[in-house]
């Protein structure tokens, strides 16, 4: 779905995602999720902060708010520049694992997000030079914590499944900071 590099904030929680959570698990085959809620925070810092929470019941049911959410699965902190770019594909795969809610309806990633706890820093190399910065809590627990560097393709490609994140790291493509063990674990959300 094509975005408006003008789009603001509030419009875009209020009016595009729920669009495009519509689109993306249309093309899901969803199975085994009754009984879940995700649940996922943005905390996007600019000007001002603008707060928005995502609920997904059952992989269908969706609910956007505005403001926090009680101990959400996954909050996801951001500057206002980064989000606007990573939403209007200048940051192509940068936010993917954690917007595209047709990947999350699945039962096991769903259950590895559950029970994951920790925070997960993510230092992205642009090809411009700038750096675009992300800080993921998953579960309201901050830590153990990790920090990720790594460029923005191969970042992408991580998020596609087309570069394993222990090859990453084997060939020198990123580079990893902090708790190994729970780096090992965010392994398996990041195929």
């Amino acid at each position: 779905m094509e975005v408006s590099e003008n789009i603001g904030v509030k419009e875009y929680f209020e009016e595009v995602v729920p669009k495009m959570v519509e689109e993306q698990l249309a093309g899901s085959a969803i199975t085994g999720m009754d009984g879940t809620v995700f649940t996922v925070e943005f905390d996007v810092k600019g000007d001002r902060e603008y707060v928005y929470g995502i609920t997904v019941k059952d992989a269908k049911d969706l609910a956007v708010s505005e403001g926090a959410l009680e101990s959400p699965m996954i909050k996801v902190e951001v500057s206002e520049d980064v989000w606007r770019k990573a939403v209007t594909g200048k940051l192509e795969g940068a936010m993917d694992m954690f917007m595209d809610m047709g990947q999350n309806a699945n039962r096991k990633r769903y259950d590895t997000l559950d029970s994951i706890r920790g925070t997960m820093n993510v230092e992205l190399a642009v090809p411009d030079g700038s750096q675009a910065d992300l800080k993921v809590a998953f579960n309201d627990a901050a830590s153990p914590e990790v920090t990720f560097k790594i460029g923005l393709e191969d970042w992408a490609l991580m998020q596609k499944g087309e570069l394993a994140g222990p090859t990453a790291f084997m060939t020198g493509k990123m580079k990893i900071e902090g708790d190994m063990p729970f780096a090992m674990a965010l392994g398996n959300l990041m195929t």
